[in-house]
């Protein structure tokens, strides 16, 4: 059995990869806090942690599809813990009840992880 250094018969491109990687160039972009650092090669940014806030970081210019987060309103008690949360600024209070607004959401989920009876999904 032979074994070639470049890693096989691909190329020297890693395990069934056709070559469509992103390579070493580009930023990585903090999803909760907006914070960038520059990507490094072998190391995918979602496997990076921002130096700022902790959050996973992801890479910029890539279109990440998120689910914007909606409130129960039956389930919310109104403690306001996902208003504090929120980086962006997006929720707050109506008539005792968590709003979120679409416009300034982008979908970082961290309202959904403090809410204490999981009145936002």
């Amino acid at each position: 059995m032979i074994f070639k250094r470049n890693g096989g018969n691909n190329g020297g491109q890693g395990r069934n990869r056709t070559n469509a990687g992103l390579g070493g160039g580009g930023i990585c972009i903090c999803e909760s806090c907006g914070a960038a650092a520059s990507h490094q090669r072998g190391t995918p940014c979602y496997d990076m942690k921002c130096s700022s806030c902790g959050a996973t970081m992801s890479r910029e210019g890539l279109s990440q599809q998120k689910i914007k987060p909606v409130v129960d309103e039956k389930a919310c008690i109104g403690c306001q813990k996902c208003v504090f949360s929120c980086p962006y600024g997006a929720i707050e209070m109506i008539a005792g009840k968590a709003y979120i607004d679409s416009n300034k959401c982008t979908g970082c989920q961290k309202c959904v992880s403090v809410c204490p009876v999981g009145a936002i999904k």
